[in-house]
């Protein structure tokens, strides 16, 4: 399989639009403020793609928020990815996925990565650049950290379930 996508975009612009494009992914319990410093009180947040969870023992926990791609190739018209809606299309590498991932995570920003996707060429496609980036991620960067992926709708059982073992890896025999 190829995993060779190039759209000529920088990082940062990626970045920018796949993370606010995850906003629309419900999943997680805040995300998408925007709030500058005041000069006198400490801290300050910011939008880019950083959202708020809570684990099992109740940790509230930051994670990387981002779409691998904007594209898809269905028009489902409650999503506002859909290929009829007219947004700027833009896809990650799974390099770049592990890059930021790492980037985020050194400076303390992030706990985890929680990755979703629009469907590009079919949903198995979609499904094994999520696959390899998770397992680069894993393997390659070592990265141990709290990662959440979304199944893609329509992709095959097993790759969906390999993605599962890498997401997290102590779950055995697991059915999905």
């Amino acid at each position: 399989m190829d995993y060779t996508i190039t759209n000529g975009k920088n990082i940062f612009h990626k970045l920018e639009i796949l993370s606010d494009a995850a906003k629309y992914d419900v999943a997680c319990t805040s995300s998408g403020t925007d709030r500058k410093g005041n000069g006198k009180d400490i801290g300050n947040a910011v939008k880019g793609g950083i959202c708020h969870s809570f684990s099992a023992d109740g940790r509230c926990i930051s994670l990387l928020k981002i779409l691998f791609t904007n594209e898809c190739i269905y028009d489902c018209k409650y999503c506002i990815n859909r290929c009829s809606n007219d947004v700027e299309r833009v896809t990650f590498t799974p390099e770049e996925v592990c890059e930021l991932t790492m980037q985020f995570y050194r400076r303390n920003y992030i706990e985890g990565l929680f990755l979703s996707s629009g469907i590009i060429k079919s949903p198995d496609y979609t499904m094994e650049l999520i696959y390899r980036t998770i397992y680069k991620l894993r393997n390659e960067y070592n990265f141990n950290g709290y990662i959440h992926v979304k199944a893609i709708p329509g992709a095959s059982p097993e790759i969906i379930q390999s993605t599962g073992l890498l997401v997290y890896p102590s779950v055995i025999n697991s059915t999905f």
